[in-house]
């Protein structure tokens, strides 16, 4: 028995492979994604209204996004920013030697109308400072807002008066942020120290001020940002 048993695995083993072998299960295939996005993308930057492809699927389990520590230290490049309301402050790279500080927000966002006047607190706090506080306007879905007609209304109502501008295509929350990792939200904020160089960021989706037990976390983060906007201030 033995014998036949071991005949029967070196048969087995011989046996020369398909010509044509069978294409695996569409689920084990893993989904094409359009450069430069990594190939991981999950279906949540769908719900963000972002995808290059839009018939990507995420076909694996969700490793966790990445909180945005990894760009500190990091030059970005240029921000596309147009259609400013409020003032224009230029480009990044007008704005060495001050601190900048950058808000992704869009419309229909709870999040962002707890964040923005958050800022605008901060900002009046630190007015006689070097700081700058900028808006970047990132319409859901990408494409649909033709100005920031609209948006300034909102921002106007939250009581935001920093500059604003219009993120149209996504080109800068691509190239800052969704593209440089795997993220969970579009709500990001960066502190930008005046060399230019990420000193903070944090990956959304709110923070604000306040003494509420229930809402210990978003007053944690908010005091992280102050406090790295502070530190990040010329001597």
């Amino acid at each position: 028995m033995r014998s036949l048993v071991l005949v029967v695995l070196v048969f087995a083993c011989a046996q020369p492979a398909p010509a044509n072998p069978a294409p695996p299960p569409a689920a084990a295939m893993s989904p094409t994604v359009a450069a430069p996005m990594e190939p991981r993308v999950r279906a949540d930057l769908m719900a963000l209204g972002y995808f290059p492809d839009r018939d990507a699927r995420a076909a694996e389990p969700c490793p966790g996004a990445a909180d945005g520590r990894e760009l500190v230290g990091r030059a970005l490049p240029e921000w596309r920013l147009d259609r400013w309301v409020h003032g224009a402050p230029g480009t990044l790279s007008d704005l060495r030697g001050r601190v900048v500080v950058v808000r992704f927000w869009t419309a229909g966002c709870p999040y962002c109308e707890r964040t923005l006047p958050a800022l605008q607190r901060l900002a009046d706090e630190l007015s006689d400072r070097p700081v700058t506080f900028v808006g970047a306007f990132h319409a859901k879905p990408v494409g649909s807002a033709a100005d920031l007609a609209e948006p300034a209304k909102l921002a106007e109502a939250w009581g935001v008066k920093f500059p604003l501008g219009l993120d149209p295509e996504w080109s800068t929350l691509r190239a800052w942020w969704l593209e440089t990792g795997h993220r969970h939200a579009s709500s990001v904020t960066f502190v930008i120290g005046p060399d230019g160089r990420v000193v903070h960021v944090h990956p959304g989706p709110v923070f604000f001020p306040s003494s509420g037990p229930s809402d210990a976390k978003p007053n944690a983060d908010y005091l992280a940002l102050r406090a790295a906007v502070l530190a990040a201030l010329p001597r």
